[in-house]
């Protein structure tokens, strides 16, 4: 799935690529990543329960047969729904702050995260519902837990460079700092999804970031 991402983020970046050249690899990454594409469109208009596997080859412009050749199952499809998000996430975060590293790689991220849901709404929604559907079908369960895992993981790895740096103070415990980290990311933007108007995500980012920086640093 990680290679249909970065396929995905090549072809906006490079020429179009003549259809008769493309590889059969390059064939299925398209597919793939527009089937994904057209299942967030429904999960995101009408939730877990309204999607269907032959829905989303139709939506993507496929027969809707070919999503099952790919992903076999719903939950097969909604486990790589979150996957492939949180992909395109990381891949477009890298883009709009390139170079940065540890510290401030976490900064950049959390200040991207807040700005996210406003420009890409059907990719947050997709997502949270997919976050929601984690609680109750266990193949998403799955994903979603190595998820969780891998983010907290890397916010633990950058404090810790932090750490290191010399930046941020010596008695944190990076495990439980990105624990809370990501708690407060997660649950901002789902009350933003539920009430936009509500929640002002751009006054909760500046001030999240501030109080973060003079809770961390020394």
């Amino acid at each position: 799935m990680a290679r249909a991402v970065r396929r995905a983020q090549e072809q906006r970046d490079d020429a179009p690529v003549s259809v008769s050249r493309r590889t059969q690899v390059e064939r299925r990454d398209e597919a793939e990543r527009r089937i994904l594409e057209a299942a967030a469109r429904i999960v995101a208009e009408n939730g877990l329960e309204a999607i269907t596997l032959a829905e989303a080859g139709e939506r993507a412009g496929y027969s809707r047969g070919l999503p099952s050749h790919y992903f076999k199952t719903k939950a097969d499809l909604l486990s790589a729904l979150g996957t492939y998000i949180i992909e395109s996430f990381i891949t477009e975060r890298r883009a709009s702050a390139p170079g940065l590293t540890g510290y401030d790689s976490l900064l950049a991220s959390c200040r991207y995260y807040f700005v996210m849901p406003a420009r890409n709404p059907v990719m947050a929604r997709a997502f949270h519902a997919v976050l929601a559907g984690a609680l109750t079908v266990p193949p998403i369960t799955a994903t979603v837990a190595k998820l969780n895992r891998e983010t907290r993981g890397e916010i633990a790895a950058a404090l810790r460079a932090g750490m290191a740096e010399g930046r941020l103070r010596a008695d944190l415990d990076p495990e439980i700092e990105s624990a809370l980290i990501h708690a407060t990311l997660r649950g901002s933007v789902a009350q933003w999804l539920v009430d936009p108007e509500g929640l002002d995500l751009e006054v909760i980012s500046a001030h999240f970031i501030a109080t973060l920086e003079r809770r961390l640093t020394k």
